[in-house]
């Protein structure tokens, strides 16, 4: 009898010694995928962190947004992959959450390399270029907002929604960010075309000027 107990015993050890190395196997893979998405997505913003702070440095005010956006980008990424282990690999892993954070960065970088073409424009004057930082800045507001609200799914408060909740959640959030990314598309290029406009009416006015002085 004493014999059984002993044998009943090692199998139980050894079938949570199995269970446990089966959920090691699951999620180290997972955590190996978060950290090289939270990698890149890192090391994106923390370039245009960089690159940004260089010209706020130099008096490019327009670009103190790039370095606050991207630094509150950093910090909520941070935030949401620190509490990843609170939620279930079905929502670690899907991959409309890694959507949300590259759309975000995309919107942080249309605005860094449109504002400073804008800038540096002949053809801008200093009112339109204030007006423009102006609506970007509540553009990039409302997308910060979008990834604060995606923190909100690994807060205390909603571990006890269910991944299908979270799910559906993430989704809206998803939609919800990829009608900002368009609309800042559609923003900057519109500014662009109205800086390619001004800069064709110039350079129209000086040839004809040109061709009156000749006569």
């Amino acid at each position: 009898m004493k014999t059984k107990v002993i044998l009943l015993g090692g199998a139980m050890l050894a079938l949570s010694a199995s269970n446990a190395a089966a959920q090691l196997v699951v999620t180290a893979p997972v955590l190996e995928v978060q950290s090289g998405v939270q990698t890149g997505l890192q090391n994106t913003m923390k370039g245009l962190s960089k690159a940004a702070n260089l010209l706020v440095k130099a008096g490019v005010k327009e670009q103190e947004l790039t370095k606050v956006f991207s630094e509150k980008n950093l910090q909520l990424a941070k935030t949401w992959y620190d509490g990843l282990l609170q939620v279930s690999s079905a929502v670690r892993t899907y991959r409309r959450v890694q959507s949300v954070f590259e759309k975000q960065g995309r919107i942080i970088q249309t605005y860094s390399t449109a504002i400073e073409t804008l800038r540096q424009s002949p053809y801008v004057q200093p009112e339109q270029l204030s007006l423009m930082t102006s609506v970007y800045t509540k553009m990039l507001t409302e997308s910060s907002n979008t990834l604060q609200d995606l923190r909100t799914i690994v807060s205390p408060a909603m571990l006890k929604m269910t991944d299908a909740e979270r799910m559906r959640f993430i989704d809206k959030l998803d939609v919800k960010i990829s009608d900002q990314l368009g609309l800042i598309n559609y923003y900057t290029q519109r500014n662009l075309v109205q800086m390619h406009l001004a800069e064709q009416k110039a350079q129209d006015i000086q040839a004809l000027n040109a061709l009156m002085g000749a006569r």
